[in-house]
């Protein structure tokens, strides 16, 4: 027989386990079950097993277990001795908040009274209903069920009315004959409902035995095999190796004397020597419908319950076991219980400081709330924006990507120029015999990084058809008028030049749209940096930014305009010294070219069919053309990021304070109406703060509690 409770409850050892139990409860009230796996004592088994039975004998009160009615949301009860020899019963509900996956969000956990204090254990039932209806009515106020009667929650239906829950009904039960214990009786696993019920149900079952820290009470009617129980199954997943499983044989009357294979299989389950278990089994005779409606007592239920086990087979070969009846289960179970409590403080203290410290670090994540007027706030993200934008303009930021992503599109500007230039081929051969035409001079050797190789693949390469010296002199009789001979006439240089530089307005522009793209999306990125933790200021201060960008842009593509006018006729240069040094090497390059002849550098000829004007001409477009392209490969460039994106970085504070009219005294309640703060932030930043003053009363509990 098991020790007796008496003897235990008023022992140091049940001091200790009041406090250790009360610890817990005061845990899970303060949500530490949505936060860490909390220990705890799960019941299970099929709906038909017994365990509305065994949770009554357990706790003394009575449960819903009419036709019809069953346990559809999980009952956490909690057993304490009281110490002024009154019973008395608190039941309480327990609501989390779930994420898409059916998970209890952290923070979201709330349990609120709902019972009023009960003196009888007949007033428990009616609660219990009460309660569970509740749970299954989210959307409705508890109070709506804390007056309705027995036929009225019978009665009672609602559309959005849930079959089953994972919310809690709370029982707590001060019993001065009891002992110091607590679990959870879930769902019963069913048979004859809808799939995706039967499903959610064994889902529900499943969800809450997987804790390594929770031991799983199976209850197993005698009646069936133990291999077809669906609950023996589940714990078995849960607990391949049965080291957290206890399995509860109920009904054991059921067996008749005639079933001796039965009774001789159970003795070697019980013995161990069949589907052994490390927390082993017990075996419960349980009132039958006569004794609970007899309302006998606990003793006399004992009583009876001692004597059947004496006198039947196989349990009267199991009396020194200590495993039969409910004083030896609640007994064993409640030295666990405080056992297991015991040994998971110290993890609990570190996940809840882990936890903790998570929580903390979310918190910063987030935006910082708003503390001054709404006129110096948005000023101060205004002057914050500006700031930024122009550290990214002028490269003034660590993260220079705006300025690298700029060098970029330059040097395939520079490269779409290049292209443009002359190709000269004086040779009279074929021009498929031509060779390549020579590249523009570049100062110094450059490499070229995967986002030039991404900008290349974009080009539209220029193509010039070469010209040998016959279509050069084509050009230069075309354009002869009245000169006196001997003269080249300078219409002929001219078409030559403009040949090239007619060809640099698409480049040009397309490299100002490019720059103008990444100074938008940089913008972009910035707009939601510092305003888009409030929606509606970013919408609107973001309308302003880009109608002003947009402005900038216009006056900017006037300003390149201008500059490309500029490469327009008449052409001239005052970098004499650049354009006689290169005329000198093309003359000299252009005459090898034709046949290696000593060429005078005055426009003189010496033969009567000789090319030496021709190649003069050649000498004198390439030369301009190479002064007049390392110009445009500045001039436009610098053009871009001056009147685009410098003026733009500079000039947009200004037109953001005179379009929001900060100054204005009419301007307070708009102002104020634009930072309302985004409606996900505002609820993370709730969640959180209320997550993290969950976690500091835990946390307090688990410190000041002393093992």
């Amino acid at each position: 027989m098991a020790q007796d409770i008496a003897t235990i409850a008023g022992s140091e050892f049940a001091r200790k386990q009041r406090e250790l139990f009360t610890l817990v409860k005061e845990l899970r009230a303060l949500g530490a079950g949505s936060h860490m796996g909390t220990p705890e004592i799960v019941v299970i088994g099929g709906q038909s097993a017994g365990k509305s039975s065994l949770v009554e004998a357990v706790t003394g009160i009575n449960v819903p277990r009419d036709s019809g009615t069953c346990t559809r949301c999980p009952m956490e009860c909690t057993i304490e001795t009281s110490d002024d020899n009154t019973w008395g019963c608190n039941i309480s509900l327990r609501r989390s908040e779930y994420d898409p996956q059916g998970e209890p969000m952290d923070g979201t956990t709330n349990e609120e009274a709902f019972s009023p204090p009960l003196r009888s254990k007949d007033d428990v039932e009616l609660w219990l209903r009460r309660a569970q209806t509740a749970i299954l009515n989210p959307d409705l106020s508890p109070a709506t069920f804390k007056h309705m009667g027995y036929e009225e929650l019978k009665d009672f239906s609602d559309p959005q009315m849930l079959k089953f829950s994972k919310d809690v009904v709370v029982v707590g039960i001060q019993d001065p004959d009891g002992m110091a214990l607590s679990f959870v009786d879930v769902p019963g696993l069913i048979q004859n409902e809808d799939l995706h019920v039967i499903e959610l149900v064994k889902t529900l079952v499943q969800e809450k035995i997987r804790p390594a820290n929770t031991i799983i009470l199976v209850t197993i009617p005698a009646s069936d095999d133990i291999e077809n129980q669906q609950a023996v199954l589940l714990a078995r997943e849960a607990d391949p190796a049965g080291q957290r499983t206890i399995g509860v044989v109920t009904k054991p009357d059921t067996l008749t004397a005639g079933a001796i294979g039965a009774r001789k299989k159970w003795l070697r389950v019980l013995q161990g020597h069949e589907h052994p278990l490390k927390l082993g089994y017990y075996t419960v005779k349980l009132p039958d419908d006569d004794e609970r409606a007899k309302k006998l007592s606990r003793p006399e239920l004992k009583k009876r319950a001692w004597k059947f086990f004496t006198n039947t087979e196989p349990w009267k070969d199991l009396l020194q076991s200590r495993r039969l009846g409910i004083p030896d289960l609640i007994s064993d179970l409640s030295i666990l219980l405080m056992r297991i409590m015991r040994e998971a403080i110290p993890a609990l203290r570190k996940e809840v400081d882990d936890r903790l410290a998570e929580c903390v670090r979310q918190m910063h994540e987030l935006p910082e709330e708003m503390c001054a007027d709404a006129s110096s706030e948005i000023l101060g993200r205004i002057s914050s924006f500006c700031a930024d934008l122009q550290g990214e303009v002028y490269g003034r930021n660590e993260n220079k990507s705006f300025v690298h992503r700029s060098r970029t599109t330059f040097k395939t500007f520079e490269l779409d120029i290049q292209e443009s230039a002359p190709d000269f081929s004086p040779a009279l051969e074929s021009y498929d015999e031509y060779p390549a035409r020579e590249a523009c001079e570049v100062s110094e050797p450059r490499t070229i990084s995967d986002g030039l190789y991404t900008e290349l693949s974009r080009r539209t390469i220029i193509h010039l058809d070469p010209l040998d010296v016959r279509a050069v002199r084509s050009v230069i009789e075309e354009s002869t008028g009245w000169e006196l001979p001997h003269n080249i006439p300078y219409e002929a240089k001219v078409r030559l030049i403009k040949r090239s530089t007619s060809l640099w307005k698409g480049p040009s522009h397309t490299c100002f749209s490019r720059i103008s793209d990444i100074l938008t999306a940089t913008v972009n990125e910035l707009i939601k940096k510092h305003f888009g933790q409030f929606p509606q200021l970013e919408q609107h201060v973001g309308s302003i930014i880009r109608n002003e960008i947009v402005e900038f842009a216009k006056h900017a593509r006037c300003a390149l305009s201008d500059v490309l006018e500029r490469e327009e006729p008449p052409y001239l240069t005052q970098n004499n010294d650049y354009f006689e040094s290169e005329r000198r090497n093309w003359l000299t390059r252009y005459g090898t070219e034709y046949g290696r002849i000593r060429i005078s550098v005055t426009p003189m000829r010496t033969q009567a069919d000789g090319y030496e004007d021709e190649l003069m001409v050649m000498a004198d477009v390439r030369a301009y053309f190479q002064v007049a392209y390392k110009r445009i490969i500045d001039h436009v460039p610098m053009t871009i990021q001056r009147d685009l994106c410098q003026l733009a970085a500079d000039g947009i504070q200004k037109s953001l304070v005179t379009n929001l009219r900060l100054t204005d005294s009419d301007s307070s309640q708009k102002l104020n109406d634009l930072l309302a703060e985004d409606p996900v932030v505002m609820a993370n930043r709730e969640r959180l703060a209320k997550n993290k003053k969950q976690l500091e009363s835990i946390k307090a509990k688990l410190d000041s509690f002393m093992q």
